[in-house]
């Protein structure tokens, strides 16, 4: 997740079109504080008058100030034949990004560890689905958010996966939210309570209830590695199937960016 303290509407849009396919990008100024003080940024990008502004402790920070713009755009214009300016911005945003932005994160961790545990690589939607959820789980509490990033209306995103005879995205929804727990749980200074305010729960006894229906575990137990292990191999036994994997494949471009 990229999250960006950004108002030009030009720089947004390369933004979206220079993060990479399975990552969100957060702009809305309503959801910026949240994904900063409760998700799992690996970039926070700032532009204008946020410049100088102070991040939480471990976020990279890329800065965009004037005199950068300044000099892309005169670099733009030196060529005989510029590209467009939005072309542009987005190939100069996309290689300072992958320079400045965490090479790993427990999220990255994650989902090698279900591609493990499902025996083959996730499909890029399955993926975009899990990142954003694991990534921000206080605002992917309901199907809401996760059909508005697809530019469908929650019965639309369902019926696309009841035509691939996949279960409701909503299960996938709450796997995901559950991990986001376990990964949170793994610092053992960390209460229920605490948690479950971190990731959207609306109280620690639902944050319990959730996980022991969906895996029969309790928070003390997924506070372990083999608790983690355990957590990941029902999930994939479950809902990683081979057939469920494929139908997931064949949901390319769920999360197509749009960014004109």
């Amino acid at each position: 997740m990229i999250v960006a303290r950004v108002t030009d509407p030009l720089l947004r849009k390369a933004l979206y079109a220079a993060a990479h396919p399975e990552e969100d990008v957060v702009v809305e100024a309503g959801l910026v504080s949240d994904a900063l003080q409760c998700g799992f940024p690996r970039l926070l990008v700032r532009a204008g008058g946020y410049v100088g502004t102070k991040p939480p402790a471990g976020i990279p920070v890329l800065d965009l100030d004037d005199v950068l713009l300044g000099r892309w755009e005169a670099e733009r214009r030196s060529d005989e034949l510029p590209l467009p300016k939005l072309d542009f911005v987005t190939r100069r945003l996309h290689g300072l990004i992958e320079r400045s932005a965490q090479e790993a994160s427990w999220v990255d961790t994650a989902l090698a560890d279900l591609s493990r545990a499902a025996g083959a690589r996730l499909p890029l939607p399955l993926r975009a689905f899990a990142r954003r959820v694991l990534e921000f789980p206080l605002h992917y509490t309901t199907l809401y958010p996760i059909a508005k990033g697809c530019g469908v209306t929650r019965g639309a995103l369902k019926a696309r996966f009841r035509r691939r005879n996949l279960g409701s995205p909503y299960t996938y929804l709450r796997w995901f939210r559950i991990i986001a727990v376990a990964e949170v749980l793994s610092d053992r200074s960390v209460t229920v309570a605490a948690a479950s305010a971190r990731l959207g729960f609306t109280s620690d006894g639902n944050l319990c209830r959730m996980m022991a229906s969906l895996t029969r575990l309790t928070p003390t137990d997924v506070r372990t590695v083999h608790g983690w292990n355990t957590l990941l191999i029902s999930f994939a036994w479950k809902h990683l199937t081979p057939d469920a994997m494929d139908a997931w494949a064949g949901l390319d471009g769920l999360f197509e960016r749009r960014v004109a």
